[in-house]
């Protein structure tokens, strides 16, 4: 439902400045073209005016496009209805008259993009007003000619706003009304874009609510989605408008700050993240020339995560890419080869389930992933220390320490052994080139007793891409021995589906970007849909990432997918606090024949069953 207080997400300082600068040049042409036609020396100099009030105007927004404030638009706003108002009045002959007071469209159309429904349709009247005045006080023009202008002025106002809410609602999150994930992504790619044209600066910042696992737990969901909502009104707010505030997932949020670097960000945020009613912590990194906005927000994860370490309910500035960079991830390895030393790097699990005919879910797989507490700065984030141990040499140690303590964990588990359920690993590219990566995995299966059959390798979509051969081979070698391949975070790289071919995978995962919004975006749920069934026409397994709502699951299960992974199901946990629900898990007489949508997958092995996604 549309929201009528809302300013239409789409209305970013960009397309407003972009959309007034061209509606004014617009404008000024007609008023000049229209000026050629005309006799009267008093017609004549209004126009001419005006459309230089036009060019002035039009010109001054297009450079100053991130600096105009509300308040400026408003004004900018209203001097449209006054100018085409005067225009329609003084033009020699009513079709110079009409073709004037068409103008009028062009504020319909900037109202409904800029303000709220309220005050567009306050904008809208007041146009209407003036134009129905200025053509009726003319004498020329008729009662029935100035009815169809007013009525294309409300068919282009009603169709404008139509086709903004459903652009909007697409990437908006629909608890805080803040722009999701997608509308991130979108506003950090021309941000980044602008940025680099223009040469100014962009900082950006990754906020996490400190504690907030403490409402959820004492008040419910409930009690965690008003806070949620509180704090995006108040944070909204206080920020300054050309800002942007995004909710990023779960208790996290971004902030853009076009034309700011971290010093003015941090002076923003401080009040924000000390706040003592909903404290905070915040990483806050400047955009490098060139940066993906992927590159950018793992820097500003990091950086947040290094808040939370460092006493929460601060902000922590990011290295900018020198020699505090390459220092930091330095020690952060020789930390991280010192704990594999120790066997220091621990594997929680995360469920991965099916729904039965009954819609029931059926926990059929887990995914293992590496967890590591630091014995002075506490949890360390894998996306920091697995960058570490890629930059350093040390991802073979460690991709190899976590495959050998998740076979042989689950091996060592009755209710595990018992259950049947499958396990997935994630592999680094930079693994799967080392030679002898096929037989490592062979010996560990070797020792620790774990089936190859019930075993996944979860590869990312940059192993699929050219240049891949020797990874490929290997991945081949691999499932020679009877090991599953699931293709990791589908979607989100070049998804060159031509190397589906060659690649021997069994599964595809999709990435949570497209889980997100299955069930609110209908251009998502297509292209889902259409994975799905190329997956199927492939003997592939489709894998539903990220789902974090019963809205969801309920929208991949109708689009489909077979198997499902997510926060709305189950958190990854250690291994023990999983005892219970595998020992209650029936036993498959054969692994992963007991999963709903193995049985619909043309090709699909039985004894091959997706590991959940990250």
């Amino acid at each position: 439902m549309t929201d009528w207080r809302r300013v239409p997400e789409v209305a970013t300082p960009h397309l407003v400045g972009v959309t007034l600068s061209v509606a004014y040049a617009l404008a000024s042409l007609s008023c000049l073209l229209v000026l050629a036609g005309q006799h009267a020396s008093t017609s004549r100099g209004v126009l001419a005016a005006v459309a230089g009030t036009g060019v002035v105007a039009g010109a001054g927004v297009a450079l100053l496009r991130h600096r105009v404030g509300r308040p400026a638009v408003h004004a900018l706003v209203a001097l449209s209805i006054g100018l085409a108002a005067l225009v329609s009045v003084v033009a020699d002959d009513a079709s110079g008259a009409l073709l004037l007071a068409s103008l009028h469209t062009v504020v319909a159309v900037a109202a409904t993009i800029f303000f709220p429904l309220a005050t567009a349709a306050g904008y809208l009247s007041a146009s209407m007003a003036l134009s129905t005045t200025a053509l009726l006080l003319r004498g020329d023009v008729t009662v029935a000619e100035t009815v169809a202008a007013d009525l294309l002025l409300v068919a282009v106002a009603v169709m404008v706003r139509l086709v903004v809410d459903r652009a909007s609602s697409a990437s908006v999150d629909a608890l805080t009304g803040l722009p999701n994930r997608r509308g991130l992504d979108d506003l950090l790619d021309r941000e980044l874009r602008a940025a680099d044209r223009s040469g100014e600066a962009l900082a950006v910042a990754m906020l996490d609510l400190d504690g907030f696992k403490r409402v959820n737990a004492t008040g419910g969901n409930d009690a965690g989605d008003a806070a949620l909502r509180e704090v995006a009104a108040s944070w909204r707010a206080a920020l300054p408008a050309r800002s942007a505030l995004t909710r990023f997932g779960g208790d996290q949020f971004a902030v853009l700050l076009p034309g700011g670097d971290e010093e003015e960000l941090v002076r923003v945020l401080q009040p924000l993240v000390t706040d003592t009613r909903r404290p905070a912590s915040a990483g806050v990194v400047r955009a490098r020339l060139d940066e993906t906005p992927a590159e950018l927000l793992r820097r500003a994860d990091a950086a947040v995560h290094r808040a939370k370490r460092a006493g929460r309910g601060r902000c922590v500035v990011g290295a900018d890419g020198g020699g505090e960079t390459l220092s930091g991830s330095a020690l952060l390895a020789s930390a991280l080869s010192l704990a594999l030393d120790r066997g220091q790097v621990k594997v929680h699990y995360q469920p991965l389930y099916a729904y039965d005919a009954s819609g029931t879910p059926v926990l059929c797989g887990l995914e293992a992933l590496a967890r590591w507490v630091h014995a002075v700065q506490g949890p360390i984030s894998p996306a920091e220390f697995v960058a570490a141990a890629e930059e350093h040499g040390l991802v073979h140690r460690l991709g190899s320490a976590v495959l050998e303590r998740t076979c042989r964990e689950l091996a060592s588990s009755p209710a595990a052994v018992a259950s049947g359920v499958v396990v997935g690993v994630n592999v680094s590219g930079l693994e799967l080139v080392r030679p002898g990566y096929a037989e490592g995995v062979a010996q560990v299966l070797r020792r620790t007793g774990w089936p190859a059959g019930r075993l996944v390798l979860e590869v990312t979509e940059s192993v699929v891409e050219a240049d891949a051969e020797v990874a490929v081979a290997a991945l081949h070698a691999v499932r020679a021995q009877g090991v599953g391949v699931a293709v990791d975070d589908f979607g989100t790289g070049y998804s060159c589906l031509s190397r589906l071919d060659d690649v021997p995978a069994n599964y595809l995962k999709l990435d949570r970007s497209f889980t997100a919004t299955a069930h609110t975006s209908p251009r998502r749920a297509l292209l889902v849909a259409a994975v799905v069934q190329l997956s199927r026409a492939m003997g592939l397994g489709v894998v539903a990432e990220g789902v974090e709502t019963a809205e969801q699951a309920e929208a991949l299960r109708a689009l489909g997918c077979d198997l499902f992974q997510g926060y709305h199901l189950a958190r990854p946990e250690p291994l023990a606090a999983l005892a219970a629900r595998l020992e209650s898990t029936p036993a498959a007489t054969t692994p992963g024949s007991r999963t709903p949508g193995a049985a619909h997958v043309p090709g699909q092995r039985r004894d091959d069953v997706p590991a959940s996604s990250r």
